[in-house]
């Protein structure tokens, strides 16, 4: 590694780890500033090649748990945001050379002739499957790591809960309700919410790289490159038929759905954006969409559908003439 490519990495870990350090010492207007942390991560990655990535991936985590004390302040980063960004950011900088003929000729003539030869790159597809098989690796993996349990947990909400100031009139009985609800939903919200932290940090962290010059990979149109592998389909319904089960599989099933959920509805607003080109009224419909999104949040659902339909349209063989 270039020395200065190793000073990237360390940078890039540095500021991954400040970004992340107030919401291990538990500051609340520290959360949107660790929704960054995976940022700088990506961009030393995709700009400085995918050793610097998984270097700043540890250096981030060393630097969380020597600024606070806690190792597993340290554990939580890596495994949530470090390690799958570097991991993604490697995904996302792969590419092979294209051999017209099966045979390599086309390579070796373009390397004789001076000429690079025309790559193809890691699909973007498989980057966001990867992603979600990492957001829904990462939340199971902190949640036996740190002894996720709805039964310990629950007495703790319920205390929150009657401490806030908010709870009015409520009975004993509608804060157990309110503190099984919010459990029942951590699960399949918190796995979500990673992989769309991981998928939006590197497309920020892409842009950024580009406008910089220092990202190889050619601009890819995401309207109509973001889909899903049909492995995933079949992962998101094994998902949800365990997900009526009970126990620790339940929870784990609903990770999955969680993580993978959140992938289809990103596939559904891409095409949302790729079917309203070309539209005189395509901005109002991405305004209300997103707005709809931001206020009443269910519409998701009809984007995570679209997303499915998506993904079960391209497995249809192609009809031949």
């Amino acid at each position: 590694m270039k020395p200065s490519n190793f000073l990237i990495a360390i940078a890039a870990g540095a500021a991954s780890a400040l970004l992340f350090v107030g919401l291990v010492v538990q500051s609340g207007s520290a959360v949107t500033l660790a929704l960054a942390a995976p940022i700088p991560i990506f961009i030393a990655s995709l700009g400085w090649g995918s050793l610097a990535g998984f270097l700043a991936a540890v250096v981030s985590a060393g630097l969380v748990a020597a600024i606070s004390g806690l190792v597993s302040g340290g554990v939580l980063l890596f495994a949530a945001m470090s390690l799958p960004a570097a991991i993604a950011g490697h995904l996302a900088g792969l590419a092979r050379p294209i051999a017209e003929d099966g045979s390599g000729q086309a390579e070796r003539a373009a390397g004789q002739a001076g000429e690079h030869p025309q790559l193809m790159w890691f699909p973007v597809e498989r980057v966001l499957f990867a992603i979600a098989a990492m957001a829904a690796l990462a939340c199971v993996g902190l949640g036996w790591y740190f002894g996720y349990d709805v039964t310990a947990l629950k007495p703790e909400i319920v205390d929150t809960l009657r401490e806030s100031g908010n709870a009015g009139q409520m009975s004993d009985v509608e804060f157990e309700a309110v503190a099984t609800l919010l459990l029942s939903l951590i699960p399949l919200v918190q796995p979500a919410v990673l992989t769309l932290v991981l998928g939006l940090g590197l497309y920020v962290a892409a842009w950024l790289t580009r406008i910089s010059d220092r990202l190889p990979r050619p601009k890819d149109d995401l309207p109509t490159a973001l889909h899903l592998p049909p492995a995933a389909l079949f992962v998101f319904a094994a998902g949800l038929a365990a997900s009526f089960t009970s126990g620790p599989v339940e929870q784990i099933a609903l990770v999955v759905c969680g993580a993978f959920g959140m992938a289809f509805t990103l596939v559904g607003l891409g095409q949302l954006h790729a079917r309203t080109r070309g539209r005189s009224n395509r901005v109002l419909l991405l305004v209300v969409s997103y707005a709809a999104i931001m206020i009443l949040s269910f519409p998701l659902f009809v984007f995570t559908c679209l997303g499915l339909y998506d993904t079960i349209r391209r497995m249809r063989p192609a009809s031949t003439a």
